[in-house]
């Protein structure tokens, strides 16, 4: 018998600002609460569990802490410019007209290539895609859910049975 485990916990949530930049779209520099879901499926392992919570939390919350309170920098975004100079990252987006400023250390740059919940739910899966603990014998497909607001969100998919992610 298969399972859906979710684990979607106040604790699973980061506060960040960003924009998001391409041929016919910028958004002005903004912020969100985010909030992260996440499902495992898969049958009863030998401790009549799918996987212990506490391991979900364990591998997650450090990938959450990480973004909480930065401003998101993506930089695989072939329409931004990106330059350090003396502990700043200027971020210029000429095809825009348009320029930012912001000391280094508030702000994380991500390889992805816009700050969309796509593309943040992808990068979880990224981070999780290598943990041993998820490639258990019993687990089917984990998934991740980055929720920009209630309701509104993107899953991205992982399937370490048969390694295929990414």
């Amino acid at each position: 018998m298969s399972y859906d485990l979710f684990l979607s916990r106040d604790h699973l949530t980061f506060s960040c600002a960003h924009f998001v930049v391409g041929q016919k779209i910028l958004e002005p520099l903004h912020g969100h609460n985010y909030k992260i879901l996440v499902n495992v499926y898969g049958d009863q392992g030998k401790d009549n569990m799918v996987i212990d919570f506490h391991i979900i939390k364990r591998i997650l919350q450090p990938i959450v802490d990480s973004l909480d309170h930065y401003i998101l920098i993506p930089t695989k975004n072939k329409y931004l410019e990106l330059k350090e100079k003396n502990g700043q990252l200027i971020i210029r987006i000429p095809h825009y007209d348009k320029e930012y400023e912001f000391p280094k250390s508030d702000i994380v740059m991500l390889p992805i290539e816009n700050t969309t919940v796509e593309e943040l739910s992808h990068y979880f899966v990224k981070k999780l895609a290598n943990n041993e603990e998820l490639k258990k014998d019993n687990i089917d497909q984990v998934t991740v859910t980055v929720f920009e607001y209630e309701g509104m969100g993107a899953t991205y998919e992982l399937f370490p049975r048969n390694n295929k992610t990414v």
